[in-house]
Order: structure tokens, then sequence, then C-alpha cells
């Protein structure tokens, strides 16, 4: 899956049900809807053209937000945790998050 993102990870971004992403990565529905490409495509951050075509720039030129609108990283750099897991942390969890890893690469002295 593109991203790293499972299909639930997936289908929380798009807000869109874990069966139709399923549906959609084995064939079992040839194409989304308007508003199903709409969605998929600000979730994974690719142009409309490419997901629905496969033709065209992978990459939308402009970045769409992910899950809640949230802009999604260009480069997420956890494998074992996806984005969408983080942005439904708390503000307090996400800055604990920050402090433990700010701590971690000082301890490091970069």
């Amino acid at each position: 899956m593109l991203q790293g993102w499972t299909q639930k990870d997936l289908a929380v971004a798009s807000n869109l049900s874990q069966s139709a992403i399923g549906n959609y990565e084995s064939g079992q529905r040839r194409r989304p809807s308007s508003d199903a490409l709409i969605k998929l495509t600000r979730a994974l951050r690719v142009s409309p053209m490419w997901l629905s075509a496969g033709e065209g720039p992978m990459l939308s030129p402009s970045p769409e937000g992910g899950a809640g609108g949230i802009p999604v990283p260009a480069a997420w750099p956890f494998e074992t945790v996806s984005y969408a897991t983080y942005s439904r942390l708390s503000a307090q969890e996400k800055r604990q998050i920050e402090q433990v890893l700010a701590a971690y690469i000082k301890a490091r002295g970069e």
C-alpha cells in the first residue's frame, strides 16, 4: 500500500470504508466514484489522473490534506507507525512524542 499504510489507515485518512479500499485494491470495484476518487487522491497525495487511469505524474503537484485535512509530510519517516495513526493522537500526546524525540537526538549530540 502506498505510504506504508494499511487498508484501515487509508480508510481513516480518506473517510471511506475499509471494505471499499479492499475492493479497489483487489479489483472487485473497478473505478471509484468521483467523490471517492477525490478523497483517495487527497489522502494519498497523488494526481487523480494517475490514480484513475495510471497516466501522467503520480504525485499531486500541490500537496492536499490527509486525515482531517491535515497535510501529510512528503516523506513520513516511520515504518511501523502510520501518519493516519499519528494524526489521531491528541496535541498533548504529540508534544510528548516530540519531547522524547528531541531528547534522543540531543543525547546523540546532533
